[in-house]
Parts: structure tokens; sequence; C-alpha cells
């Protein structure tokens, strides 16, 4: 099991960015006196003088400002962060006192051209909010409020799904590809590189389920790192490099599916992405040009152009669930996955698999997972064993005809009938035919799996 360790992130454009830039400066201070508590209940418009009875830390040339969040439940929440009233010279964390994980750091720069930023997911009822602002600076309350997660079912409806029949023998390799630890530790036994696995490759036929399995990552000098750097071989934390060696890599293999998996928040979450954008801004890297050249990266389609997530995340979720790993598994429906690599390795992945969509070439699905920097290196490894078996019974159901519901061979108004007959109560599905329905793979038949069945119909 590797050590806990306080690996650093830094929140972009948007949410869950990881750089290695810094750890709550309450971990290594001296506190002698109570912290004040504030009771509340999400979700929570927050007051405007939040910090105003909330006595300071001196520390060399900042004040630090604790205040702890004393939840009802430890349903999970979001803050919002105001850009109108951030300092220019403030750092925002928000502390889970229950496993002493955190996200953040906030800073000004995150905002760019964004009013507000939607914070990482916290399922805490103590949270700690810390606040680092210069002497000369009054403090101000950087929060607009506390929200529950957004429930976007219109996700279901993200660009329509190709259905074909594929050929596994001549289509079974499944594609996984990691960054900074623990995302490397989840996916290490599937490389066929022996200097990275040397105890050997296991994804040959893995678990006799028909698909050969491989990874890719990059390698640290410590496999442990806590800022990481860069690192060197395949998929550096580097822009140029990330996407040379991303299409060499997918070019070759010809993955039927893929996940890609990275450094999250500094906690225990299993954190699955929805969204992934063409940005124009993304966070500088470490070696120049600090950008990704194009930018934005993908040419076929405007700027800020928005592509999906295809992994079967509802079934994620509740496995990791029940699993018993004590993990926080969740689905991020907020804005990207962090204008950093990770949502730069994320857009890749699905932007292959719509470029294989067009092509009619077997690509099933694709998706980016972020792993919790505290979670040990078992736990990491099982998590992704449970994620990756998940993706192949979606693979699986690809061999048959999603949608075609009667089993007639073709998808037609005749299956919307069964499923409307459904919905209504007048018509009772088998087990077969409830899962050729299931064309999301939301594990539920609804109006969703109708819609989609209609845009197969009209080719849309």
């Amino acid at each position: 099991m590797r050590r806990i360790s306080f690996m650093i992130i830094l929140v972009g454009v948007t949410q869950a960015q990881e750089l290695p830039t810094g750890t709550p400066r309450y971990f290594g201070m001296a506190i002698t006196e109570p912290i004040k508590k504030l009771n509340i209940q999400a979700p929570k418009k927050i007051n405007d003088h939040l910090f105003g009875q909330v006595i300071p830390i001196s520390e060399k040339h900042n004040d630090i400002y604790l205040l702890e969040f004393v939840l009802d439940s430890d349903d999970p929440v979001h803050f919002i962060i105001l850009d109108s009233i951030f300092d220019e010279s403030a750092i925002l964390y928000f502390i889970d006192l229950d496993n002493n994980g955190w996200v953040g750091p906030y800073t000004k720069e995150i905002f760019r051209d964004n009013g507000q930023i939607i914070t990482g997911q916290m399922r805490s009822k103590n949270i700690l909010v810390e606040l680092s602002i210069s002497h000369s600076s009054v403090p101000k309350n950087h929060l607009g409020s506390i929200i529950k997660p957004s429930e976007k079912n219109e996700r279901s409806l993200a660009p329509k799904i190709t259905y074909r029949n594929f050929n596994r023998e001549q289509n079974n390799k499944i594609l996984l590809t990691g960054y900074w630890p623990p995302s490397n530790e989840a996916i290490r036994a599937f490389s066929q590189n022996h200097l990275l696995n040397p105890d050997g490759w296991i994804g040959e036929d893995w678990e006799n389920r028909g698909y050969d399995i491989v990874s890719y990552f990059p390698i640290f000098t410590e496999p442990d790192c806590e800022s990481c750097g860069q690192g060197y071989g395949d998929l550096e934390v580097d822009y140029q490099d990330t996407s040379e060696d991303w299409w060499n890599i997918v070019d070759s293999i010809n993955p039927i599916a893929i996940i890609t998996f990275s450094r999250g928040y500094i906690d225990y979450s299993w954190e699955l992405e929805w969204q992934y954008f063409n940005y124009f801004y993304w966070t500088g890297d470490f070696t120049d040009p600090y950008y990704p050249t194009p930018t934005p990266p993908d040419s076929s389609v405007p700027v800020l152009t928005r592509r999906y997530s295809s992994l079967p995340m509802d079934s994620i979720v509740s496995k990791i669930e029940d699993s018993g790993l004590g993990l926080t598994p969740y689905i991020d429906y907020t804005q990207g996955a962090g204008a950093y690599l990770s949502e730069f390795m994320g857009y890749h992945g699905v932007w292959h698999k719509a470029r294989m969509d067009s092509l009619n070439i077997p690509c099933i699905v694709a998706g980016h997972v972020h792993v919790g920097g505290l979670i040990d290196w078992n736990t990491v490894r099982q998590a992704a064993e449970i994620t990756l078996r998940e993706v192949i019974k979606v693979v699986d159901q690809y061999q048959s005809l999603l949608g075609d519901i009667n089993n007639d061979g073709v998808i037609s108004v005749s299956d919307m009938l069964q499923i409307i007959g459904y919905l209504i109560g007048n018509l009772s599905l088998d087990e077969n035919e409830l899962s050729s329905a299931d064309v999301n793979f939301d594990e539920s038949v609804d109006v969703f799996d109708l819609m989609l069945i209609s845009n197969i119909i009209l080719d849309w």
C-alpha cells in the first residue's frame, strides 16, 4: 500500500485541474484558539460578511482565515466562487475534516472569462474553508452559495451513438491511459512495457472476457511523487508530447473502447467527467510551447465545442458505491474537466471516438476518470478494474443491435411503440428486450432512450 501523501492541485478555468503547486496552510499551522463554526444547510446563499467575525492567524506576509462549515448531512455539495469579489492575493481551499482531503487552491487567475467557478464535489458534514490573503487586503466572502450537485439527465441526449456490429477477433483492444499517481498505479498491470510493469502484462484476454487491455502512462523518477512535473516516456505531461503519442497509440492499436485516467482532487473520489471542451485557453504546462499547438486543438469543430463521455457512468458509480472500497464515486456535471492535461487527454479520447464514428469504425465508448489523490494503490487498482468491467459490458452489448427491441433486424417505429407501451404500463419487456431498449446505458428504460431511438431512425 502506498503511503498517504498530500499531492497538490491547482484548479484552472473550471474545476478538477491537477497541478502540483500547494497545500493548505492548515496542515502545518499551530492552532491554539477554537476555529469558528457555522451551521449550514445546502442549498444556501452564503452571507456576504462570512469572514467578518473570524480572527485571522498572521503568517509572514499573509493573514489566514479559517471557518468550519457544519452541514446537516453528508450529502454531496459544491461551492460557487464569485469572480467579482475575488481578491488578487487570495488563495482559497476547502478541506474535508473527516479525511483531511481537499479541493483547491482557487485563485484569481482561474476565472479568466468566467464570472463564477463551481468547486469540486465534497461529501462531508465538516468542511473547513481556508482563506489566505495579504496583510494589506480586506477579507471578503468569495463564496456565492453552497449547492447540491446537478442531476443533468440531459446528458442522455449527448451526441448520438452510432450502433453497429463488430468482429471482436479483429477489434478487441481496450486502451487505458494515465498521468500522475495514483492513476498510473490503477493501470500499471496492463502495460506491455516490462520496464514499467516488471510483474508481467495481465491484459491478454483479461479475465477471459475476450478483450486485450493495454495501458500507457508517463514515468516519474519517484513513482509516488507529490510534485511530479512532466515525467518522461509515453504521454508526458506536455500538450505536444501527449498529442503526438496519443495519435500514434490509437492508430496502432485501434481501440474498441478508451478510458483515460488522471489524478483528481486530493481525496477519495472517483470522478467521472461528463463533458470536455475544445478550449482556446488552456493552463500552461512545463515546457515551451506551454499551450496546445494548435489551439484549440480540434480544428474540425468551433472553439468551445463540447464532446461528451460515453462511459456507462451510472453503472460505474453504482458498482463503486457497492464495492466496499470506501471511495466517493460521482459524475461531474459541472463545466469541464479542468482545462489542463487531464481535460486535454479526456478530449482526445472522445474526439477519437467521434472520428471513428464518422468513418463507421467501431470505437464504442470513451471517457475520463479523475482519481482521488489519497487513494492507496491496491484500492485504486480494484476501482479501475470495476470500471473496466462495466465498460466491457457495454462493448459486449454492441454485438447486438441496440434499439432493436423486437429483434427483427432493424430499428423502426415498431421498436419505439414497444418502449411507449412499456412506459405507460401496457406492455412488459423481458430481460433481453430491456437490455436492447436501454440505448444510453443508464440501467433504466425511459423517455431518453425513446428519443435516441427516434434520432437513429431519423439518422440525426
